[in-house]
């Protein structure tokens, strides 16, 4: 459609100035100011070579009124050119709503707190307090599986272990949720209790010992750390880490 209108108007404007040269502005107003704006036509002959021009003269008012109209013309035709072409004479539905650029975002575990930042499991050095798992990285040097409060007093230690099945029950266990999932408990003797539970067909193994006469303050300690436990799915053979918080820069793995 742009094109069409494009190529009449191209055609209009070629015939004028082969007909009648370029008007100005000046010719339009000189001539309405005597009050005697002749509009020129022209008519095709026995051949396309041989056209002849002819006047005809009009009265004042109606040669300001043809001045207008002309005006009027090309000024539509032009913006409808112009309203209904896009780039490299494409139409444009003016009628179109452009809809927002979709953002695909990754979807964040569940279980994972959004920007937190969980590390693997404690190195053999000094640890800082935050968020840490079982079933992940290792960092540079650490012994997996094993912890101790090494830099506080050194009489607690907790030992995590995938067992290749699960042991017989004992009369003295007591189911408890252990990391979200049900699980047992029991307390072997003064100084060692044990965790038992199923994860994504895992059995795990939390082991808690102290020393005699281990403050009750570390013991606490070392409870809200199996406590804090959870799951989180990760891309390993288990299919999921144990993340568990610890509150102080007492444990490492040495």
């Amino acid at each position: 459609m742009s094109v069409d209108l494009n190529r009449q108007l191209q055609e209009y404007c070629r015939l004028i100035d082969e007909k009648q040269g370029a008007l100005s502005v000046g010719d339009i107003l000189e001539r309405s100011g005597e009050l005697q704006v002749v509009p020129r036509q022209w008519e095709r002959h026995s051949s396309p070579e041989r056209r002849s021009v002819k006047t005809l003269a009009v009265g004042p008012g109606r040669g300001l009124a043809w001045a207008a109209a002309a005006f009027v013309v090309i000024l539509t035709v032009g913006g409808l050119y112009l309203a209904f072409s896009g780039d490299n004479d494409q139409v444009v539905d003016q009628t179109t709503v452009p809809t927002p650029t979709t953002v695909l975002t990754t979807i964040p575990d569940p279980t994972t707190t959004l920007g937190e930042v969980v590390h693997g499991w404690p190195s053999t050095t000094e640890n800082p307090a935050g968020l840490y798992s079982w079933g992940g990285a290792c960092g540079s040097s650490c012994v997996m599986g094993f912890m101790h409060n090494g830099y506080g007093s050194g009489d607690v230690e907790i030992r995590i272990d995938a067992l290749s099945e699960r042991p017989a029950d004992v009369g003295d266990a007591t189911a408890v949720s252990i990391a979200g999932h049900d699980g047992t408990y029991r307390r072997i003797d003064d100084r060692r209790e044990e965790w038992i539970v199923d994860i994504e067909a895992t059995t795990v193994a939390i082991r808690l010992e102290a020393e005699p006469g281990t403050s009750q303050a570390d013991l606490d300690e070392a409870h809200a750390i199996i406590d804090s436990m959870r799951t989180q799915s990760w891309d390993n053979r288990r299919g999921f880490r144990l993340v568990f918080s610890l509150a102080t820069d007492d444990w490492d793995s040495g």
